[in-house]
């Protein structure tokens, strides 16, 4: 993994004031934020695409957590937003604070954990290692800041390290958080 690759990871810890600021804001207000902040990010996408001005100036600033692929697509953070959102309006809030928490935590710590102890490949081409760092880290995460029962929290973290491993055709920073989402409502429902 290259610097840029790891300044992306830390940069999710940033990321952590969308789980946050679900818990911690009314939901009325959480919505009104997080739901025209992501339609935003849609939009500037877009236009970034479309504009070379707006290319220039997006690499300019934001170049070094952009991966090559990216560059003409949507990016993982705008569709981080998108997920926090959709998690925010589908799911009730401690499944949406759970869920984003975990996403950003786990795929952080399963990225540096991976490149630093990983020895045992899995198909995916990623580390066992790596696999167990996203789920002791999202349970370290629930011990400090508990908002669902562990038997649930526990299912979430192993669901989100698995989902980690598959190799989706839509960014795994919108797809993770809504499939860990319908499972954890779903669990918590029973």
């Amino acid at each position: 993994m290259n610097s840029a690759e790891i300044k992306r990871k830390l940069l999710h810890l940033v990321a952590l004031c969308i789980p946050f600021g679900i818990v911690w804001l009314p939901r009325s207000t959480a919505l009104a934020v997080f739901v025209p902040l992501a339609g935003a990010m849609v939009a500037g996408e877009k236009l970034r695409q479309k504009s070379r001005f707006l290319q220039g100036l997006f690499f300019r600033l934001f170049g070094t957590f952009v991966r090559p692929q990216e560059r003409l697509r949507i990016t993982g953070g705008t569709y981080f937003f998108i997920a926090g959102a959709l998690c925010l309006v589908l799911f009730d809030k401690p499944i949406a604070y759970t869920v984003m928490s975990f996403m950003i935590i786990g795929d952080a710590a399963a990225a540096l954990v991976g490149m630093k102890f990983g020895r045992i490949r899995l198909s995916s081409g990623k580390s066992l290692e790596g696999t167990l760092g996203c789920i002791c880290a999202c349970l370290i995460l629930w011990a400090m800041f508990p908002r669902v029962d562990f038997p649930v929290a526990l299912a979430t973290a192993v669901l989100t390290g698995l989902l980690e491993l598959v190799p989706f055709q839509i960014d795994d920073n919108l797809i993770v958080p809504v499939i860990c989402g319908l499972a954890l409502q779903t669990w918590v429902g029973w």
